[in-house]
């Protein structure tokens, strides 16, 4: 177990991790989810000794932070040697700090490349990988100086899908088998993968416990938000100039997720897009778009502002031509009777 004790941080006079405590067990997977700004990076930066600590202590069973293999991290932007092949970005530490022979080194490496399926590209340079074969031989980099815990910061963030599934797989055999905290905003692979999760906010630890817990039944009312605001798509129209590519975009980009598919996404376009013609826009229109666990249907809301009263209209979508008349209906009786 490595215990993690009251660790706080400042910045420029501005505490950023306020007393933060929790512990891992061996072989554990946690994950710290929250909010960006509330301080899951710089804990991680914290443990990894990129930071020196403005109080609270580290410790654990034959784990030292001052040892610097102890500790492996995984950047979002995987920080390779763009002037090295694949095999010398993973036996260069090694080599250097480890004090490994080169032929030993190189073994090491081929192990680690098999296993994050990498082997067949030893000789290729960060620039011709893509970035999920560039995190995949982060990864193998780090697993080659042999760390007691693995600290990944965002490792499936601005993946293309297929990517994101390259390394999401590669997680999956290195679970059960090392000791990793994970922060991520990929609340499915945090489902899958945590053991534990923490929820982070405004620098604390506001609520731990099992996925069960923290994903379905949080018990505070800052959880509840973060996870529907994680799970559910909002968007605010505030004028008849709003982005509507990146609307679009959003849309798709959310029935993506679910594996939806392109006619679900169109669905919802074609929808929202009639519904906007009918309005006057001259207040805010919330948008949010909502699916519930272990269904295909998604639900869509639209609230807005008539005669200074809140109006909603929502419908589940499961056929576009229905959710479109059932919804325009709504919005068509409520401008008809000013």
């Amino acid at each position: 177990m490595i215990d993690f004790l009251h660790i706080s941080k400042s910045f420029q006079g501005k505490e950023i991790l306020h007393g933060v405590s929790f512990s891992i067990e061996d072989r554990q997977t946690v994950c710290i989810i929250g909010s960006s700004g509330c301080g899951k990076t710089t804990l991680l930066r914290c443990i990894a000794g990129l930071e020196k600590l403005d109080g609270g202590v580290i410790h654990g069973d034959g784990f030292s932070q001052t040892k610097s293999h102890d500790i492996g991290i995984v950047f979002q932007r995987f920080n390779l040697f763009e002037n090295m092949n694949v095999l010398q970005n993973i036996t260069l530490a090694p080599i250097h700090v480890l004090k490994m022979r080169k032929e030993e080194a190189e073994e090491m490496a081929m192990k680690y490349l098999k296993m994050v399926g990498m082997s067949g590209r030893t000789t290729y340079y960060p620039s011709h990988l893509s970035s999920g074969q560039q995190q995949r031989v982060a990864i193998a980099r780090c697993l080659a100086m042999k760390p007691k815990i693995l600290l990944l910061d965002e490792p499936l963030a601005s993946l293309d899908p297929i990517s994101r599934r390259e390394v999401l797989d590669v997680l999956r055999k290195l679970r059960k088998e090392i000791t990793m905290i994970i922060v991520s905003h990929d609340l499915d692979a945090v489902a899958e993968l945590a053991d534990r999760i923490v929820f982070m906010h405004d620098g604390h630890i506001c609520e731990e416990g099992t996925p069960e817990q923290i994903l379905n039944t949080p018990s505070k009312e800052e959880t509840r938000h973060f996870i529907s605001h994680q799970k559910n798509l909002f968007y605010t129209i505030d004028s008849h100039d709003f982005d509507h590519p990146e609307l679009n975009a959003r849309i798709e980009h959310y029935c993506n997720r679910f594996g939806l598919g392109r006619q679900a996404s169109h669905y919802v376009q074609l929808t929202v897009e009639e519904l906007l013609n009918l309005m006057t826009l001259d207040d805010n229109v919330n948008i949010v778009l909502s699916k519930a666990d272990h269904e295909v249907r998604m639900s869509l809301d639209f609230n807005f502002k008539d005669k200074g009263k809140d109006i909603l209209a929502e419908e589940n979508i499961e056929d576009y031509a229905t959710t479109s008349r059932n919804m325009q209906k709504t919005v068509c009786e409520t401008f008809t009777s000013n």
